[in-house]
């Protein structure tokens, strides 16, 4: 390795995380606390602290502490949102039963379009 060159390859950037992603090959590229080494992702990599990060339950790419677990669940962008009224599932998944030929269908749509306007000759 180089000497003192900061690329975040070799040695972490300045004001950037001490923590080495081995699969990146690379050292995170996170912004940490002011006095602090590690950015809030590994703060626990260093040393052991007295609070515990766990994976989050909705999305285990992330991490939070223990004890802010009830309060980020509140506001994590991974949890499922409302979905929109005018949503409706599957709707243009095709027909539900798909051994039916599309010439049925037709058939089907021509006799219910007959019956309804029937009268409009």
């Amino acid at each position: 390795m180089e000497g003192s060159v900061a690329n975040g390859v070799s040695a972490p950037l300045p004001g950037r995380c001490a923590f080495y992603v081995a699969k990146k090959k690379r050292y995170c590229k996170m912004i940490v606390g002011s006095g602090k080494t590690f950015c809030g992702e590994h703060a626990n990599a260093g040393e052991e602290s007295e609070k515990k990060r766990i994976p989050c339950p909705l999305d285990p790419k992330h991490t939070v502490f223990e004890d802010h677990l009830a309060k980020h669940l509140k506001k994590c962008n991974s949890k499922e949102k409302p979905k929109p009224i005018y949503y409706v599932k599957d709707i243009n998944a095709g027909s539900a039963n798909e051994d039916e030929p599309i010439e049925e269908v037709i058939v089907l749509l021509m006799r219910a379009c007959e019956s309804r306007f029937h009268g409009f000759n």
